[in-house]
């Protein structure tokens, strides 16, 4: 398929078409940056619609470590070691994108500016945005950071846990600390909301929603919904109507935002404090449903899983590097019309063109060497 060896059958469709939608969301809400001139109702869907993008990113991403991680919690030789090898597997699989890009946004931005990032060394740990948001260069970094502590601090946690409560049930232990962590870390944005006066949307972005100590409970939502559904808590014969419930909650609450003129700076404590969570909810409300799903074989499905296989180089490539370069060699802040359309119908292509490529031949080579087992 598109000359990748991917198997349809093994694919998990419905996580597929999420993913699929989750990046889409995701370019469509960076293209604001291509001109001023998006009418207005479109350019405020475009800015939550990144939003949404990302939340569906960390509630699946916490669903499926979740599972390893839980697995790997479950089995007798679960320490330290098997901790490492767990990271070193995650982070064989994410960090060489991320250097690669990172390397590639370091020389456009000299080339561009003259000048080396501010801070430079702090991207290298992903440490760019965890008590502040990061500067311009490499924005969609953030995201990375948030799942890399993620990472780390849920399977070293319960590892301390086991040694504290040997006896204990493990899996109580699981869902014990991911319910902790989300208590947590809904906390740090409660202290946010009583010290910080919210001024935009754009300030909420850059000040709450891209800050690590601040978002860490978004892929815990996906941790507690893989217990439950490990433990068919979840009734199969539901999952259809809690995915019906899941979609209109997420548009009902933005159609009320909307309706109601909700603004960041107005009314702070939903979006300082609710409106993440209310979103990542209403997402882990679909996951069952999407995880059970199995399509036919079809252009469309074809189309739907390139584009989830390939969404974490469209997400590295398609902002601070694609949009980024085409903006300094062809500006288009004045473009209006056809001409507007057309730069972003180009900007889209070029995104999914190079991602590909990217995919193809470095992403895919990696993990590959990774299978192999050779750093076992």
């Amino acid at each position: 398929m598109f000359g990748l060896a991917i198997d349809l059958n093994k694919r998990m469709h419905g996580l597929d078409v999420a993913r699929a939608i989750a990046i889409s969301l995701v370019v469509f809400a960076h293209s604001l940056w291509i001109s001023d001139f998006f009418p207005p109702v479109v350019s405020w869907l475009m800015q939550l619609s990144g939003t949404i993008g990302v939340e569906i990113f960390f509630v699946i991403s916490g669903f499926l470590i979740g599972k390893i991680v839980l697995r790997m919690l479950e089995k007798e030789d679960f320490s330290f070691l098997a901790i490492m090898d767990f990271l070193k597997r995650r982070w064989f699989r994410t960090l060489p994108n991320y250097y690669l890009i990172l390397f590639i946004n370091v020389l456009l931005w000299y080339l561009i500016y003259k000048e080396i990032p501010e801070k430079l060394y702090l991207y290298f740990v992903y440490l760019q945005n965890l008590t502040q948001t990061s500067p311009d260069f490499y924005r969609v970094s953030w995201s990375l950071a948030v799942e890399q502590f993620c990472y780390i601090i849920g399977p070293f946690t319960l590892l301390v846990l086991v040694k504290l409560f040997p006896k204990a049930n493990r899996r109580f232990l699981f869902l014990g600390m991911s319910l902790f962590m989300i208590a947590l870390f809904f906390g740090t944005r409660i202290y946010f909301n009583a010290t910080y006066q919210l001024t935009s949307l754009v300030d909420w972005n850059q000040s709450l929603r891209k800050v690590t100590i601040y978002r860490l409970d978004a892929i815990y939502y996906g941790f507690v919904l893989y217990y439950l559904y490990s433990r068919n808590c979840i009734a199969e014969k539901m999952n259809s109507i809690l995915f019906v419930c899941g979609v209109l909650g997420i548009f009902i609450l933005h159609i009320l935002i909307f309706a109601l003129g909700i603004q960041a700076e107005n009314h702070p404590f939903f979006f300082n404090v609710l409106y993440l969570p209310l979103n990542s909810i209403s997402i882990c409300l679909t996951i069952p449903f999407l995880v059970g799903i199995k399509l036919r074989e079809s252009l469309f499905l074809k189309w739907v899983t390139l584009l989830s296989i390939i969404s974490y180089s469209i997400y590295l490539v398609h902002y601070t590097v694609i949009l980024h370069a085409m903006k300094v060699l062809f500006p288009s802040n004045s473009l209006r019309g056809f001409s507007l359309f057309g730069y972003t119908f180009v900007y889209w292509v070029l995104v999914v063109v190079v991602s590909y490529f990217l995919y193809r031949f470095f992403e895919k080579p990696m993990t590959n060497i990774r299978d192999k087992k050779i750093f076992n």
